[in-house]
């Protein structure tokens, strides 16, 4: 184990709590915009007067945002995680406030594409950040308790739902709910400080910043490259039934808002366990195991959601997909960030989550909505999408190292893992 974390202090300790805490918030009100868009893509399409085929375009456009995340989130390996989470968050917040007041759909892509941007770029280096300040046996279950969060913001946003349903407020009012809180939590982020290990290897290295391919180099490329269509995959399932999911229960089995409020506010406050039950599995049964199992039941609880049909089975069925497939996040994030070292960390998280593995998230919205139709409605086309985290857990299986306790290294120079068989501690 490394010298750095062998000695913890009280200080250390309190300055880990004030992370998850600020971080936490953060991820909050991201998950409460996740969520919204989803809410309103009925009331978009009426709005607007809009196809299905047309708003599963529009939402793909969007998604586009998380990919150009990539060029932020590599950002942070040149100027250091803290200033560009400051940064994202402020032109997170402009942007969520300019959807607020979109005069037609064209307008509503364009600052919600914007807004992903920055969002997405938050996410990254916020996981980058908790990695690189949790010690080994605790960073599994930091990364999901921040990633967590997302979940509760979910809630808020099922539970204000119904008050699109007056047009006093409507969808606009969604999007302005979010603004004056992000506000706060950038005027918090000022208490955070640099990680020691961007710090350090910032310090030791000879260059200004990794060069845009270095990720691809002997011998992370190989594992970039599978741990992205490891991304991809989750991201496949994950994108297909968070987005579709209401528009399914709406205009497939005739639910009414006050019914999908309800049904998301006790599947999302139960499936928010999946995130700690996951990070507990992460340190305790390994990364593998705990991947493979999510994995292979999100597949199983996607289908059981679309394919139910009394209201009672699918509240129960989305909280099993809520469960499981939200703990893709804190999974597929745990690979990411421990197997690469610090001198590329945020790069190749850029590379696998935001620049490939969002390839999932954009294509998954259009993809359904083009083949909603031939296959007999929206909920076939999720069903079929949802068998993507069957080859992610074969990845999962066959390729990637397993990184329980593993002590991160700061440079590609200083071997592949030089600590590959670590005893539990």
């Amino acid at each position: 184990m490394m010298a750095d974390q062998n000695s913890v202090t009280t200080d250390d300790v309190k300055y880990r709590r004030l992370l998850l805490i600020l971080l936490s918030t953060a991820t909050f009100f991201e998950g409460y915009d996740f969520l919204l868009i989803n809410l309103v893509l009925p009331l978009i399409q009426k709005d607007f007067n809009i196809s299905i085929s047309t708003l599963g375009v529009s939402v793909s456009i969007i998604a586009v945002g998380t990919i150009v995340a990539f060029l932020v989130v590599r950002l942070g390996d040149r100027y250091g995680r803290r200033p560009m989470l400051q940064f994202t968050i402020f032109a997170y917040t402009l942007f969520t406030a300019c959807t607020a007041f979109s005069q037609g759909l064209a307008s509503f892509v364009v600052f919600q594409f914007l807004a992903r941007i920055f969002l997405v770029g938050e996410w990254g280096l916020a996981t980058v950040m908790i990695a690189e300040e949790f010690p080994e046996k605790s960073r599994g279950m930091g990364i999901a308790v921040v990633q967590s969060m997302a979940g509760f913001g979910a809630v808020m946003a099922g539970a204000l739902y119904p008050l699109v349903a007056h047009e006093s407020f409507g969808w606009r009012g969604m999007y302005l709910i979010g603004l004056a809180p992000l506000i706060l939590v950038g005027i918090m982020r000022s208490r955070l400080r640099e990680t020691a290990r961007y710090t350090r290897t910032k310090a030791a290295r000879t260059e200004a910043a990794p060069s845009f391919f270095l990720p691809w180099k002997k011998p992370y490329g190989y594992y970039l490259f599978w741990v992205s269509m490891m991304w991809i995959l989750a991201y496949v399932t994950y994108t297909a039934n968070q987005v579709f999911w209401v528009h399914h229960v709406v205009n497939g089995r005739g639910w009414n808002e006050q019914m999908v409020s309800r049904a998301l506010i006790i599947a999302y406050l139960l499936g928010i366990s999946g995130f700690y039950v996951a990070g507990r599995c992460l340190d305790w049964l390994g990364r593998k195991k705990t991947a493979i199992a999510f994995f292979a039941c999100g597949t199983v609880a996607t289908f059981c959601a679309f394919q139910t049909t009394s209201g009672m089975a699918i509240t129960v069925s989305l909280f099993f997909m809520t469960f499981f497939t939200g703990a893709f996040l804190p999974v597929s994030s745990s690979f990411t960030t421990e197997i690469f070292p610090t001198e590329i960390r945020a790069n190749c998280l850029a590379w696998s989550n935001n620049l490939l593995g969002r390839i999932g998230m954009v294509a998954a919205p259009a993809i359904v909505g083009f083949i909603a139709a031939p296959m007999g409605g929206v909920g076939n086309a999720v069903t079929l999408l949802g068998l993507a985290p069957i080859l992610a857990a074969g990845i999962v299986l066959v390729v990637l190292p397993e990184t329980r306790w593993r002590a991160m290294t700061d440079f590609m120079s200083d071997g592949f893992h030089r600590e590959e068989e670590k005893k539990d501690p």
